[in-house]
């Protein structure tokens, strides 16, 4: 039985699709925003004052709204579609716990250069650059010539 994956073209018709959708009624798509937003939630019933005090915390309230509901539902979509699709979620041998760690970093400084950069790859890359931003262009080349070549020199060393 053939897995039902999509081909290129029909996941950037179906991304079109999202990211019109997303202009029409609200604004462009991103996510790491929602992580602040998110750490603000957790802390705002322990330490009030300082979330209230917190400048960033002024520009970036902490309330929920629908680019963190996006981030759960990027979550709940993935596991939901890996089922249908048939694909085990433990059929892999747990990581070790240095992978664990490193897998942790590697997600921390991720999401550290997003918010550096301003915005994320669902930010810069789909709506950056659907509005044609020049910072958005070359955040865009820089992550897919340095992305490429870095999965391309793991994969070779088996390190994924």
């Amino acid at each position: 039985m053939k897995k039902p994956y999509w081909t290129w073209w029909q996941g950037g018709i179906a991304l079109g699709l999202i990211s019109a959708f997303a202009f029409l009624t609200h604004s462009g798509l991103g996510t790491s925003t929602s992580y602040p937003r998110a750490v603000a939630l957790a802390l705002n019933p322990l330490v009030p004052d300082f979330v209230a005090n917190n400048a960033y915390f002024q520009r970036v309230e902490p309330i929920v709204n629908w680019q963190l509901m996006l981030v759960i539902g990027i979550a709940v979509g993935g596991f939901i579609g890996a089922k249908i699709m048939g694909l085990s979620m433990g059929s892999e041998p747990a990581p070790s716990t240095l992978r664990k760690v490193m897998l942790f970093a590697g997600g921390f400084l991720i999401l550290f250069g997003a918010r550096l950069a301003g915005g994320c790859t669902s930010g810069h890359v789909i709506t950056g650059i659907t509005q044609l931003s020049v910072s958005s262009l070359i955040f865009g080349a820089v992550v897919f010539g340095t992305g490429i070549p870095a999965a391309r020199y793991f994969a070779r060393k088996g390190w994924y």
